[in-house]
């Protein structure tokens, strides 16, 4: 067997195993490989429902939750940067492109400092999504034929779903990020491959995984 045919068969047949409880949903297209879409969290048939921690002021100091900001994120620098966008209660500059059509004049730009979520909906986004040198980045093309260029994602965490038809034309460029997950669970969508981590090693069919070993390597 030739070196060609011996990776073709060993990437044919590898199946990285999906962590319960790590990425949210609202549809069950949201979800790869077996895994559900519950009380708004991928999840295998079998596994308990997910428990997100408290965030209480008596909560404990070490119960992060699953969605809050990441350790090294401020809360308050939020509304000082997030500019084009809302902060949720975590902190998080949320960008707001779900109505048909939005944000399809300029390039979106995340903020600097702060977490970044994009989410767009039918047609939009037609140009760049930047995430640029923001502590992390989560892109939601929900939408038919949204995310119409390239998602930049440098080198943060960087998380994107690719759910809607035919969304995310051009390719998700991660090459460079700590840790990057693009699902393409879309008819048509991620009409390029995307740019992955350690280049094909951590690509997961057009998309790319942060599950795969040595895909992960933001630091603590």
């Amino acid at each position: 067997m030739n070196v060609a045919l011996a990776f073709a068969v060993a990437t044919a047949c590898y199946h990285p195993t999906l962590r319960d409880c790590a990425v949210e949903c609202s549809a069950p297209t949201d979800c790869s490989g077996d895994q559900i879409c519950r009380d708004g969290w991928c999840t295998g048939e079998g596994t308990d429902a997910c428990q997100v921690p408290s965030t209480s002021a008596d909560s404990g100091a070490g119960d992060a939750a699953v969605d809050g900001p990441l350790p090294d994120s401020d809360p308050g620098l939020c509304p000082l940067g997030c500019t084009n966008g809302t902060c949720d209660a975590n902190g998080v500059c949320v960008i707001d492109c779900s109505a048909t059509g939005s944000c399809a004049e300029a390039d979106v730009r995340c903020p600097p400092n702060v977490p970044c979520r994009v989410i767009c909906g039918d047609g939009a986004c037609a140009k760049k999504i930047i995430c640029g040198l923001a502590t992390s980045c989560d892109v939601d093309c929900v939408g038919t034929g949204s995310c119409r260029d390239e998602i930049q994602c440098g080198t943060i965490p960087c998380d994107v779903t690719c759910s809607g038809a035919s969304s995310c034309a051009k390719r998700v460029k991660c090459g460079m990020s700590c840790s990057c997950d693009v699902r393409c669970t879309g008819i048509n969508a991620c009409a390029e491959i995307a740019e992955c981590p350690m280049g094909t090693s951590c690509a997961l069919g057009r998309g790319c995984s942060s599950v795969v070993p040595g895909c992960e390597t933001c630091a603590p």
